[in-house]
């Protein structure tokens, strides 16, 4: 495929057609992960005064910069991209990216509200365009209600919205929102409805969509499924095939080199070895978790394993201990996360007894 993309760009740069050449440029960039040759497409499409041609190389270098954890950075060229795609009247394309680079991005970044916003527009443009697509997407609104902790609106959201994914088989969308939506279900004490819905996705999802041949579209929702299958597990009380799930899940996070998910799965595998008295294997478990997600523009998920730690280590070292879940309380009390901060607050509460 790059041998061919690299013959194009070559006839391009010929021909004098700057903005093809560019549009390829950010293509090879983005699938060769150079981060070189997508800034040289970003002002290659710049000189060419081609609108779209921007919004190319502007889309690819925010899902360059967001697939490296970089997602606070990634939002100033998805934002250029959407404002583009918009003077362009490219309505569609605005929206899917307004849902996959504004709504996803904002929301791992910790900008809530911001994201909530994009959300929120490309539903608006759903509705307008009548666009089956944008209904389904319409589910991954669950992701930034899930970093707010906002776990009522988790489930209305995907609730309301996995239908459609379903229909047509957006099989990314199926996956990350129905991992979100069991997330939620175990927040609520609702184990039976999670098992409920990860059942279905384990039986009913193809298992392409889990394989190496149709993983790619689905990375990050396959990634998240296990990561949920876990937690269920250890909801469950199973701790040895929680332990099983989530080294399942690691291992499928540091294949693809999802940083984000290898944070969290690292978290989740803390719980399970507290879970089995192994404080030992805990305590690594969740050192490695702080390490990956403190070197990621991720506010939502470091908070988490910030207070999933504190509360682990409380009474080992009083001080340290509130230390951590304090910095988790301000972590969340910065995004606006209601309901992680009311958790944070409660693990608080005793360690300033201490």
């Amino acid at each position: 495929m790059l041998r061919h993309i690299d013959r194009m760009l070559d006839n391009a740069t010929s021909d004098g057609n700057a903005a093809v050449a560019a549009r390829l440029q950010a293509v090879k960039g983005y699938y060769w992960d150079d981060e070189a040759l997508l800034v040289d497409a970003l002002a290659r499409a710049e000189a060419s005064c081609d609108a779209l041609a921007q919004a190319v190389a502007e889309n690819r270098y925010g899902q360059y910069v967001g697939k490296h954890g970089r997602f606070e950075e990634s939002l100033v060229p998805t934002a250029r991209t959407i404002d583009l795609l918009g003077a362009q009247g490219e309505r569609l394309e605005q929206a899917i990216v307004m849902t996959y680079g504004g709504r996803c991005y904002g929301a791992r970044a910790g900008r809530l509200e911001e994201s909530l916003v994009y959300a929120r527009r490309a539903y608006e443009a759903g509705a307008a365009l009548d666009d089956m697509r944008l209904r389904a997407l319409r589910s991954m609104e669950a992701e930034p209600h899930m970093y707010k902790g906002d776990w009522n609106a988790v489930v209305r959201v995907a609730e309301e919205a996995l239908p459609a994914a379903w229909e047509i088989r957006e099989w990314n969308a199926v996956l990350c929102s129905s991992a979100w939506l069991t997330i939620a279900y175990l927040k609520l004490r609702k184990p039976d409805d999670a098992k409920r819905i990860l059942d279905r996705v384990f039986n009913e999802v193809p298992l392409r969509a889990f394989s190496a041949a149709g993983v790619a579209g689905s990375v990050h929702g396959v990634a998240f499924s296990k990561i949920a299958l876990a937690q269920l597990d250890l909801a469950a009380g199973d701790t040895g095939q929680a332990l099983s799930s989530a080294n399942k899940s690691l291992e499928f996070a540091e294949q693809y080199r999802l940083g984000l998910e290898q944070g969290a799965t690292h978290r989740v595998l803390g719980e399970v070895y507290q879970a089995m008295d192994n404080r030992a294997e805990a305590d690594a478990a969740f050192r490695r978790s702080l390490e990956i997600l403190s070197e990621i523009q991720s506010r939502p998920e470091l908070a988490q394993t910030l207070l999933a730690y504190g509360r682990f280590r409380k009474g080992d070292n009083s001080l340290e201990d509130r230390a951590m879940i304090q910095r988790a309380l301000t972590l969340f009390e910065e995004m606006n996360a209601t309901g992680w901060i009311e958790e944070a607050r409660a693990a608080l509460s005793p360690a300033l007894l201490c």
